[in-house]
């Protein structure tokens, strides 16, 4: 068979989670399918040669000027086109995925992200299968209600919201299918707006050699880590909310213990709360590998209060055998037995109770074990591929 992908962003190599989701999926199709990929070109990265691509289309993509987008974004939304949509508007993309489609060559079109769906012609709807990743209406307005946000950032948030909920109503149920990465956002999906074409494929981990997979004793004595862009919302909300009530009291228990916050562009308000606790608390900012930090820790956390989608930095950590501590907003999307593969407390004492334990190796290799058996098993790529597969099966009959 034969597929096109289209995508907005360039994922050779990926960067980010929407391109690591498309790279994995394109690379273990493209094993008994041909595959042409059309996506826009961003200036900022250089092009690596791909090798599982049949054919691969470059469309040239400039920012709109600032003092353009004040204008054009306002007559966007009076149109009922969400920002996450009119922020990718590209003609010369709306025109080449058509010609492509015309062709009549392709078995499926493969969307990844909400966005890519302004370059579809209408007639082509029915025989699309979009990776929308997560409901982005409800984790606009949810997102609204975290703490890190202005009164007037909140209110901007929630009109985003019911702009994306009706552009959603509008154009989703007209694809041929609609997947998400988690069977809880599915559920959520379905109660608030009754969609009868949703499915669910997996996110995918890499597999760590065990010889790569240290012990209790090999790792950095009293590291809890925390990882993600730091700039984001849902990370800054977390970090603060773990920095202001819950390490305090881990320090109380366990006074050498050292949180690292690793990740990109940290919020300034994350520097002005760690302060108090000295060297207590590094924050790296960017860095090369994610891995280097997750395999010498004793324990990594999610304090992110935000019920949406699959946090990756969880499955991450469990792919190295690092015990996990999170909120039960953070296991809503992975699906963990408490107690058995990672620790779900939502009270700030017994959070703190539970790292604490970790940290003296209490428990510690059975959540190492079976973290990591939970993680190679129910979230393979190969795993998601096949998921994928099934429903571009169904799609062709």
């Amino acid at each position: 068979m034969r597929f096109l992908v289209v995508l907005t962003s360039y994922p050779f190599p990926p960067r980010t989670g929407n391109t690591i989701l498309a790279y994995n999926s394109i690379k273990h199709l493209s094993r008994d399918h041909e595959i042409d990929c059309i996506c826009l070109e961003s200036e900022k990265y250089s092009h690596n040669e791909v090798e599982f691509v049949k054919k691969l289309v470059l469309i040239p993509h400039r920012q709109t000027p600032k003092y353009l987008l004040r204008i054009t974004s306002k007559i966007y939304m009076l149109l009922g086109i969400p920002p996450s949509v009119y922020l990718y508007s590209s003609r010369k993309m709306r025109d080449k995925v058509s010609e492509m489609i015309d062709t009549g060559k392709y078995d499926a079109i493969l969307l990844f992200e909400m966005n890519t769906i302004q370059y579809c012609p209408t007639y082509s709807y029915k025989y699309i299968i979009v990776n929308i990743e997560d409901p982005q209406s409800i984790k606009i307005m949810r997102m609204a209600s975290l703490k890190v946000w202005s009164f007037l950032q909140r209110i901007k948030l929630l009109l985003f919201g019911k702009i994306t909920e009706s552009y959603e109503k509008k154009i989703l149920p007209k694809m041929a299918k609609v997947l998400l990465l988690s069977e809880s956002d599915i559920q959520d999906f379905k109660k608030q707006y009754n969609y009868k074409n949703l499915g669910f494929v997996s996110y995918g981990i890499h597999k760590h050699p065990q010889k790569d997979i240290l012990g209790y004793n090999e790792r950095t004595e009293g590291m809890i880590l925390f990882s993600g862009n730091m700039f984001h919302p849902p990370n800054v909300d977390g970090a603060l909310f773990f920095l202001q009530q819950i390490f305090p009291l881990v320090r109380q228990k366990y006074n050498s213990a050292k949180l690292w916050i690793v990740g990109a562009d940290p919020d300034i308000r994350i520097y002005e709360a760690a302060k108090c606790f000295g060297k207590n608390v590094v924050i790296t900012g960017r860095v090369n590998d994610i891995s280097e930090y997750l395999r010498i820790s004793i324990v990594s956390i999610c304090t992110v209060r935000l019920k949406i989608g699959v946090q990756t930095k969880i499955l991450e950590a469990l792919s190295w055998g690092t015990p996990v501590v999170t909120l039960s907003a953070g296991n809503s999307g992975i699906g963990a037995i408490p107690g058995q593969e990672l620790f779900v407390e939502d009270n700030p004492k017994h959070f703190a109770a539970r790292i604490t334990e970790l940290l003296r190796g209490e428990n510690w290799n059975q959540l190492s074990d079976k973290g990591r058996t939970f993680v190679e098993t129910q979230f393979s790529w190969e795993k998601s591929v096949e998921q994928l597969n099934k429903y571009i099966e169904q799609q062709k009959n």
